[in-house]
């Protein structure tokens, strides 16, 4: 991140933890969320496209990069307290947000519970949790089981963190190599799979699956958010090549999220921010800035 210019950071105490935070621009603020197993330096090229005209603030989340890993508080709720102690931090009352995987899932539960903080919202890579059992949906969910596999085995104690954390790390880089479209910057994988060498940002990872992205999977899946009505404006933005679920499936209901749209980017899979950074801060631009 110090590599691209303009991008400064330092670290703030929210919620009792100390968060590592890179910003750069000035204007409206927009707060960014990574996936996993990456860190903020995933938004380096969105932010550097993005910081002629806007404020970008990119924390490292709890357990990820720089940031504090504690033993426990890897669910939406604890998330959620960290994000807005770190806008009450930064003075910040309202922002725009935008949401990678793991991220996105938290940016939804953000959207709903917080409404009054997030202006706009861009998810990404990840559906809002808006799901209506149907025939198409049900045989793509049996497809994309297989191909989840991942999931449970970084979710089971003990093994998990092992795999993540020891010997040659295959896992972690199957991970960041398996979903891609372009092969993602070899000094950003470094830093990625360097970080899980940590014993605890390991445990943080696999207490990450087991109490926030797999019960937040199952909650959208059993229909557990249909009744709460997401108002922010949302963009949801898909890789065209990224085939886990049909397209289809993808799509939400006016009753669900009145205000949101969804968008196919070509040249991108799952880690749509690595493979086409240029056409995702475009598209980020022209919504926010609109």
């Amino acid at each position: 991140m110090a590599e691209t210019t303009g991008i400064r950071s330092r670290t703030v105490t929210a919620n009792g933890l100390r968060v590592h935070v890179t910003e750069a621009g000035a204007g409206a603020p927009v707060l960014m969320l990574h996936g996993f197993p990456q860190s903020s330096r995933e938004w380096a090229p969105v932010m550097a496209s993005l910081s002629d005209r806007l404020h970008l603030i990119a924390p490292d989340l709890r357990g990820a990069g720089r940031t504090d890993a504690p033993a426990s508080g890897y669910d939406s709720p604890t998330v959620m307290r960290d994000l807005i102690a770190l806008l009450d931090e930064l003075g910040l009352g309202q922002v725009d947000l935008v949401a990678h995987d793991w991220g996105a899932l938290v940016g939804f539960d953000l959207c709903l519970a917080h409404p009054d903080r997030i202006r706009r919202y861009v998810a990404i890579a990840v559906p809002a949790p808006y799901f209506h059992m149907s025939r198409a949906l049900a045989a793509g969910l049996m497809k994309a089981m297989p191909h989840l596999w991942f999931q449970w085995v970084i979710a089971t104690p003990g093994l998990g963190p092992m795999l993540l954390s020891r010997g040659r790390q295959r896992l972690a880089h199957w991970l960041l190599g398996g979903f891609e479209v372009r092969p993602m910057n070899d000094a950003d994988v470094a830093a990625y799979v360097e970080a899980l060498r940590d014993p605890r940002r390991a445990r943080a990872a696999s207490q990450l699956y087991r109490g926030l992205i797999l019960p937040g999977f199952m909650n959208a899946l059993r229909g557990r958010y249909i009744g709460r009505v997401l108002r922010t404006p949302t963009l949801v933005l898909f890789g065209a090549d990224d085939a886990l679920l049909p397209k289809d499936a993808l799509t939400v209901r006016p009753e669900d999220a009145p205000h949101t749209t969804v968008e196919f980017v070509p040249g991108g899979g799952h880690f749509l921010v690595d493979d086409n950074p240029d056409e995702v801060a475009r598209r980020i631009g022209g919504f926010l800035l609109g």
